[in-house]
């Protein structure tokens, strides 16, 4: 498709692009630089979001140009992505790519997902040569597909200062997981490296600090020392030599195993996958080989493909699957000076290489994106700033509509589209406009969104704080930078409230339709709820109890419960004031 037809940054005009993810304290470093990399290198302004479930009620997407689903999140799991969030993608009419790692797995579920939701861009690590076994494109018309790596060449190590090869204290490093069976027999590398190493140490002596156990684990900071402490760091490639199409070997595996847990690996491969295995390989590039080569450490690794980055002697020292070459291996470990030619042209070749940095990866994802814009796809409306976006994934607000949840803090966001059922009244309706919030709280913020095309001609206005008839605080709010997104700081107020006026000081005139939303922080002042709630039983039990009454009855009760009513309504109408 023609990137001119279309293309806002032929103009000077960066995308706006919304990066759906999910990331969390304690999240593999890997992940973390991949998610970082789409702000730090794109020709595009990126706004990322941590979510998982539905999407945010506040995010409107027609904020941005286009949406990038990282693989952080899985397509095809609700609890990663709800129906109702896919359906909002599916709907969404801009330009939407994905990025799929394990694509060896729900590889239906996952195409099917991405077919439901209209992506138009694929970034898989499956290989060119498998790419249709994969990723029909019978299931995928149009969509691009690019293959990138598992893992880039973090920056920041690569100009980290580093001990020399012979002041490191372990010889030889190394930590992974034992993979589930249903991965193939490939995965099986990942733990049989570490049991054979282990055994092989001591009749070189070696010192090694090797495991595979899940407790043994090392993130952050303390994975970079770790193998920036060592002379060398043993590792395999990473993926799968089994696709599970359907998700069906995955369940009778682990059926099989809840039942008898000490099956062996070749009598689940004979009875659920014996044909499958290697059948189609996945086998890629480990993200940890690229750490290594930036933190100077020797790779000794399984002979493999590598995808086609790594080759063996020239940037690492091959080692065979049954261990029969330990002899050349130790001898190397024992040579610094053959050990450093091989760790110089790793970091020179790999390290130093632009094509297996992120800013190359992002800026591959830029190029598809120019390469496949088209008229079609829907531009931005009233986009949001920086400033919004982040004030909002920071505070999440919830509906409105569960103002009734169990919190006392409330984080409430009342949009445009409800304003219908939220009482907007005042004298001058073109001029003065109310928001009842629905209970009493102790405000702490307030925050005002004008659509972009009104928010610059707002100089000033005045913002009123009531509860019931009084009003309890005044503000008159300067607009200096014209901004159409308002933050409006209400902590030393210290006042309750539960409705809130807006009114014009200059000669523009506020209008409801001028509004995107409005959205307040503060807290429920005890027994605010009670209240609310005893109101409402009250008045359903009064009402319930006067219709099963006979019309007679009623026809002569009807003095008496009028005089209740109104003592009800002095009651109620004490408390909001």
């Amino acid at each position: 498709m023609i990137s001119s037809m279309i293309d806002s940054n032929k103009a000077g005009k960066p995308r706006a692009i919304l990066l759906l993810c999910h990331f969390y304290p304690g999240t593999a470093g890997a992940i973390i630089d991949h998610i970082d990399a789409f702000q730090r290198f794109s020709e595009n302004e990126y706004f990322i979001l941590s979510n998982l479930g539905d999407l945010p009620v506040w995010l409107d997407l027609s904020h941005f140009d286009a949406i990038v689903f990282h693989y952080s999140l899985v397509a095809c799991y609700d609890n990663y992505i709800s129906p109702v969030g896919r359906k909002r993608i599916r709907d969404y009419q801009g330009f939407k790519a994905a990025f799929v790692q394990d694509d060896y797995r729900w590889i239906n579920d996952t195409v099917n997902a991405f077919a439901y939701m209209r992506i138009n861009a694929l970034f898989p690590l499956t290989n060119s040569d498998i790419m249709d076994a994969v990723y029909d494109p019978a299931k995928l018309p149009g969509v691009r597909r690019e293959t990138v790596l598992a893992g880039y060449v973090p920056k920041n190590l690569v100009e980290l200062k580093v001990k020399p090869f012979c002041d490191r204290t372990m010889d030889v490093v190394y930590r992974a997981r034992k993979l589930p069976a249903w991965m193939g027999s490939h995965t099986l590398q990942k733990w049989q490296i570490a049991d054979r190493f282990n055994k092989d140490a001591p009749r070189y002596g070696l010192k090694v600090d090797i495991s595979f156990r899940e407790k043994d684990r090392i993130y952050g900071e303390k994975w970079i020392d770790f193998v920036a402490n060592s002379r060398a760091m043993i590792g395999t490639e990473s993926g799968s030599s089994l696709c599970d199409f359907t998700g069906l070997i995955q369940r009778n595996v682990e059926a099989h195993e809840k039942e008898h847990p000490d099956t062996d690996f070749e009598t689940l491969r004979d009875l659920y996958f014996k044909d499958e295995d290697c059948k189609i390989m996945m086998n890629v590039i480990s993200p940890r080989c690229f750490e290594a080569a930036a933190l100077r450490t020797l790779m000794i690794l399984y002979e493999g493909e590598y995808s086609g980055v790594l080759k063996p002697w020239r940037h690492y020292v091959p080692l065979k699957w049954n261990h029969s070459n330990m002899d050349e291996v130790a001898r190397i470990l024992a040579s610094p000076e053959d050990a450093q030619k091989i760790i110089d042209r790793a970091y020179s070749e790999i390290a130093e290489n632009s094509e297996y940095s992120y800013e190359a990866m992002i800026h591959l994802v830029d190029r598809v994106m120019n390469e496949e814009w088209s008229v079609s796809f829907e531009k931005s409306t009233d986009r949001m700033s920086k400033e919004e976006f982040d004030w909002l994934a920071t505070h999440k607000p919830t509906s409105f509509e569960n103002i009734n949840s169990i919190n006392e803090r409330k984080i409430l966001w009342y949009p445009a589209s409800a304003m219908s059922s939220v009482k907007f009244v005042g004298l001058e309706a073109s001029e003065k406009f109310g928001l009842d919030i629905g209970v009493p709280l102790s405000l702490d913020t307030v925050t005002i969104r004008w659509k972009t095309s009104f928010g610059h001609k707002i100089k000033q206005f005045e913002l009123r704080g009531l509860r019931g008839s009084k009003v309890k605080f005044v503000r008159k709010i300067v607009n200096t930078t014209s901004a159409n997104f308002i933050v409006v700081n209400l902590l030393l107020e210290n006042k309750v409230v539960n409705r809130l006026e807006f009114l014009s000081c200059d000669e523009s005139t506020l209008r409801m339709s001028h509004l995107v939303y409005i959205s307040v922080v503060g807290s429920e002042v005890f027994p605010g709820r009670i209240f609310l709630n005893l109101k409402k039983f009250i008045r359903g039990t009064l009402a319930g109890f006067w219709h099963a009454l006979p019309e007679r009855v009623r026809t002569s009760m009807r003095p008496i419960v009028g005089k209740i009513r109104i003592r009800l309504q002095i009651l109620f109408r004490w408390y909001l004031e």
